[in-house]
């Protein structure tokens, strides 16, 4: 009688390739709930917009940041499929990750080509899915090459030109500390007051994913503070119980999507795997990765726990990476995160007065945020 398979995956891809096998467990991807609730909150904020043209989302290493960008972009390009069918140039999010700089100096041409080369790249791949258009009819396209040779200034306003052809409401921009790799904090005011203008301009909502390097910009200004916001997307402490009963879920899920003949039961070293790796989802995906191309390599029937510590972190790396988080969750909570008050019934009957005169709204800003139907 035949063993009934009752994994997350077809029974065929037992019979797959080392190399197809070990595809499918990098393509997982788990829904798990700090990724849900910081995804949840950028949703909010970008389709409920305010005044805030910058988001910095920020958290330690392995946390998980990409797959929150590339889940968030993914949610707002299928929900603006219906107003894209009225509107075959809107590209109404996209995605670029930011590039470090030579010898600490920015360069800005090079950023406005990335993105243009990224807007240009999601228009032909829309071209090609829609039968309506050709490449010889579509009066959109600003070529990256042309603007190759083209000063700063001129491609700057190539790439405005371009973001407001395609209805762009959302950049969002990964490893987004490279932009602010400068020297002095008058430098670094610039960088965001940089952001921020391009922002302002465009109407684009700017989302930075990165370090806990990236709260440095709230102590820059005022006005950046105010037209600038955070989201924190943690990992997971070996100190609360949630955060215990939710790993171990992942943990589960993971052990399923094993492409092994055997699901092993990985559950059951949950304390290892939440201290090794440090918390971060990222970091155990990549773990696991490392020893189930070690257990398909000789020929394993499951993942058993040789593998798993064959392919540990190294005590420095951990030692690195948790110094590194536990340094930004400090600044987080200091410097960032919402503080409860307590007011007494006579702090409520007699509020303090506020000092100094309030200044009427300025000049109106584009709206930023985003509109998935734009008609």
């Amino acid at each position: 009688m035949a063993v009934k398979h009752n994994r997350p995956f077809p029974q065929e891809l037992l019979k797959q390739s080392l190399t197809e096998r070990l595809n499918y467990f990098q393509g997982i991807t788990i829904g798990h709930l700090r990724l849900k609730q910081a995804l949840e909150t950028l949703l909010l904020n970008l389709q409920q917009p305010t005044d805030i043209c910058v988001f910095f989302v920020v958290g330690p290493a392995g946390v998980g940041k990409t797959t929150l960008r590339l889940r968030a972009e993914k949610l707002l390009m299928e929900g603006a499929l219906a107003s894209m069918k009225n509107h075959i140039y809107q590209i109404p999010v996209a995605g670029i990750e930011a590039i470090a700089n030579e010898g600490g100096k920015f360069n800005y041409k090079d950023y406005y080509l990335r993105v243009l080369e990224c807007l240009e790249k999601i228009s032909f791949d829309s071209i090609a899915t829609n039968s309506s258009l050709n490449y010889q009819n579509y009066s959109g396209f600003l070529s990256t090459t042309y603007f190759a040779s083209k000063s700063s200034d001129t491609v700057r306003r190539a790439l405005e030109k371009s973001m407001r052809h395609h209805k762009l409401t959302a950049l969002m921009i990964d490893e987004a500390q490279h932009l602010l790799m400068v020297a002095g904090g008058k430098q670094m005011l610039h960088q965001m007051n940089w952001i921020k203008s391009l922002a302002n301009i465009t109407g684009v909502v700017h989302i930075l994913f990165g370090t806990y390097d990236l709260l440095n910009c709230c102590h820059l200004s005022g006005q950046v503070s105010r037209r600038s916001d955070d989201i924190h997307l943690p990992r997971y402490s070996t100190d609360n119980k949630e955060d215990i009963a939710e790993f171990m879920r992942i943990i589960r899920t993971f052990q399923a999507h094993l492409p092994l003949l055997e699901e092993p039961c990985l559950v059951e070293q949950y304390e290892y795997l939440l201290d090794y790796s440090s918390g971060s989802v990222g970091l155990l995906k990549t773990w696991l990765t490392k020893a189930l191309r070690n257990a398909l390599a000789e020929n394993a029937t499951t993942l058993n726990i040789k593998y798993i510590q064959q392919n540990e972190y190294s005590k420095a790396r951990r030692q690195q990476i948790e110094q590194e988080a536990q340094a930004g969750e400090k600044r987080w909570r200091n410097d960032v995160a919402p503080v409860a008050l307590s007011l007494t019934n006579e702090d409520v009957k007699q509020p303090s007065q506020a000092k100094g005169r309030v200044g009427k709204r300025q000049a109106k800003r584009d709206t930023v945020g985003i509109n998935l139907d734009v008609s």
